[in-house]
């Protein structure tokens, strides 16, 4: 089989995914906060304490502007023939795979992902044993609705 000639309507993400993806970046740029603090008092360096703090602070500030862009980037479409998915910043992908493949579906929640309604779809196609295609942090509706229509 072929790539789809013409391009398939694609969907963005839930906006949900982008409070996902802060809630990660604060938890890391916590942590190193935190190292740093620990190195700071336990080791009496002052000044690796304020190194690690400015550090948390750039880091967290490139992660909140990559965010909105990786957002924005991240899509997928389904017909009749094809699944697809795009994401990426400075390396942009694109994966398609034909819905005649489809062999096996599999829905995954994290913690996170429960408190926030969302649900990935990891989709398994004949002959691999593992996964071509992940869409991830669906809406649970549309998750739902989604794995119904390639199950069916």
């Amino acid at each position: 089989m072929t790539a789809p000639a013409e391009p398939i309507a694609t969907n963005p993400m839930p906006s949900a995914i982008r409070t996902l993806w802060r809630v990660v970046a604060v938890i890391q740029a916590v942590v190193i906060v935190v190292a740093g603090l620990v190195v700071g008092i336990l080791g009496d360096l002052f000044a690796v304490t304020l190194a690690l703090v400015a550090v948390a602070v750039v880091f967290l500030a490139l992660r909140l502007w990559v965010i909105n862009l990786a957002f924005d980037r991240w899509r997928w479409g389904i017909d009749h023939r094809w699944i697809e998915r795009r994401s990426g910043v400075l390396i942009r992908t694109t994966q398609v795979v034909p819905r005649t493949r489809v062999q096996t579906l599999t829905t995954k929640t994290g913690p996170i992902d429960r408190w926030l309604g969302l649900s990935s779809i990891v989709i398994h196609t004949a002959g691999t044993h593992t996964p071509n295609l992940t869409i991830p942090h669906l809406e649970n509706e549309a998750a739902e609705q989604l794995r119904s229509e390639l199950a069916g």
